[in-house]
């Protein structure tokens, strides 16, 4: 009986153990659930990357920003090979930078973000910072035993808790490694880059050997076919071959890169004759821009296209086929010009523009003697293209002048020196000092003439044709000395309705960073006040780069001839 009593006391009491412990674990179920909803409520909401919207959980604010804004953090890891400190940096980046969503997930390259400045936590405690990054799309990496090793919370844990340590690993270690890890992903990106770029170059090298083969064979075909007749193409009209048609942008690669290195840019913006004219003649005509559309050729730092979206113009579009124009798009955003003003990468006769008509045309095309460089090809096919009925181009007119000087100190320095070199003759030196044109700032009291205006081009109705010129001319002796050399410059003028500006870049104004262009004779020219001397010019393009001149001077029967490149 004690036996059975025994037994049906513990039959009463396990059912209550079973119970109790049934009770435990719910219990315990509970609780970890609790502590969850607990920790994200401990958490600062987190606050949208494109509003002032919050949301209770990292998750819920960056399937905002898919849905809603349109980036793709999946989209992004994928493209840019992403990891946890490429995502720290990208949402630091776009808190600090505050690019638009359009313009991030249009990014080719994370080099935008790479910065290790963008490692420094722009909100405190920042909910999109502590975001499982790697978790997505089963991007764990794994340990040897297999265990998924989750680097976004580790990284966190270690920010939140600096003295906690990881293993027998302390902070100090672990910044040292994260660091070296680092520097070695960016020196396996750097060799990366190199390698790309040397296999660049090399397919570049091989188009250009393509495309050199290609148009001789064609040209032979053509020559063979017509018996020796007379060629129908533009080359062999005599009409002048453009930039756009004799090269393609890989072959003009080199012109472009020269645009993307800030130094031009700082020349250019520091050069007030320049940059005030053209500020002058777009906020002191804002009648006439008021709601109105600009294009603008070439447009570099975009501070054209900015001041014409300060003198009223409804919309502009920059255009630009150098690599400047990223930065361009960063300057118009940092202005806060953005909804104004549009800027396109490419060259302008093979890129689509969001418009079809301009009302002003407005570009800083002008090089060394005007016409150097071959940009008015792209300002004037931007015309013919887009300058809708009425408009005007700005500037709408270029002259090209010529003065006689005599600057015996700069001669003796430059030409004369060779004649004896610490006791040697070294006058073979001279030839490639006369054969081309030196662009110098000459002294206004150096000038012995009156000056010949040589060219003048109206852009609003000029053709290409018109940048290759044969003028005749007179030269008007305003002193007696020995002439040794012939300058050139140019005038622009902006004639718009309600402020006409120009500007000259002759020796006897302000100098500009075009300064003149010098064509030294081989010998001084005796001559005499009132003398008059009859010159002749011919301007053409160089067949080899037609970005290039070459000019011929003809001075009292003598023909000297000259390249401007």
């Amino acid at each position: 009986m004690s036996d059975g009593g025994s037994s049906s006391s513990d039959d009463n009491d396990m059912p209550e153990l079973v119970q109790g412990a049934r009770k435990m674990k719910v219990s315990d179920e509970d609780r970890e659930f609790e502590d969850e909803d607990k920790l994200i409520d401990s958490l600062k909401p987190a606050l949208d990357l494109f509003s002032k919207k919050t949301f209770r959980t990292a998750e819920e604010c960056i399937e905002h920003c898919r849905d809603v804004h349109g980036m793709d953090l999946n989209v992004l890891k994928k493209r840019h090979n992403m990891d946890t400190f490429s995502y720290i940096r990208l949402i630091n980046y776009i808190r600090t930078e505050l690019p638009s969503p359009g313009f991030v997930m249009a990014l080719s390259s994370d080099s935008k973000w790479e910065d290790d400045k963008f490692m420094r936590p722009v909100i405190e405690d920042d909910p999109l910072l502590m975001y499982n990054f790697d978790d997505d799309e089963d991007s764990y990496d794994e340990d040897e035993n297999g265990f998924g090793i989750d680097i976004s919370r580790d990284l966190n844990d270690q920010i939140e808790n600096p003295r906690r340590k990881l293993g027998a690993e302390s902070v100090e270690d672990v910044v040292l490694r994260v660091r070296r890890e680092l520097q070695q992903e960016m020196d396996t990106l750097h060799r990366q880059l190199q390698e790309k770029e040397a296999e660049l170059a090399r397919c570049r090298e091989d188009m250009l050997k393509m495309r050199t083969a290609a148009q001789s064979l064609f040209s032979g075909m053509e020559e063979g076919g017509k018996g020796g007749g007379a060629s129908s193409s533009s080359a062999a009209k005599g009409s002048v071959v453009t930039v756009g048609d004799q090269k393609t942008v890989e072959e003009d690669y080199s012109y472009f890169k020269s645009y993307a290195h800030y130094s031009i840019h700082l020349e250019m913006l520091s050069d007030k004759v320049r940059t005030e004219s053209y500020r002058n003649a777009l906020l002191k005509n804002s009648s006439s821009l008021a709601g109105k559309r600009v294009l603008d050729i070439g447009c570099g730092t975009g501070i054209l296209s900015m001041f014409a979206a300060e003198g009223g113009a409804s919309n502009v579009v920059g255009v630009d086929c150098s690599d400047i124009i990223y930065q361009a798009m960063d300057i118009v955003r940092e202005n806060g010009l953005q909804d104004k003003v549009n800027l396109v990468k490419g060259r302008l006769e093979e890129t689509e523009l969001p418009y079809d008509s301009f009302h002003y045309i407005v570009s800083e095309w002008m090089g060394y003697f005007l016409l150097f460089e071959g940009m008015l090809d792209s300002v004037l096919a931007a015309r013919d293209k887009y300058l809708a009925p009425g408009g005007s181009m700005i500037p709408n007119r270029t002259t090209i002048s010529l003065a006689a000087i005599s600057d015996e100190k700069r001669y003796g320095e430059l030409l004369d020196f060779w004649d004896n070199v610490y006791g040697y003759k070294m006058k073979c030196m001279r030839a490639p000092i006369l054969e081309e044109a030196s662009v110098e700032v000459v002294p206004s009291a150096s000038v012995c003439s009156e000056p010949a205006l040589v060219l003048d081009l109206d852009l609003n109705t000029c053709s290409v044709e018109d940048t290759q010129f044969d003028t005749q001319f007179t030269l008007n002796i305003t002193r007696d000395c020995n002439l040794t050399a012939i300058v050139g410059y140019f005038d622009t003028y902006f004639d718009l309705e309600e402020e006409k500006v120009s500007f000259s870049t002759g020796p006897q104004a302000t100098p500009t960073h075009w300064k003149q262009t010098i064509f030294y004779l081989p010998s001084r020219l005796s001559v005499k006040s009132g003398q008059q001397l009859t010159c002749k010019i011919v301007c053409k393009r160089m067949k080899c780069d037609s970005r290039a001149l070459k000019v011929a001077l003809t001075i009292d029967g003598q023909v000297y001839k000259y390249t401007v490149d």
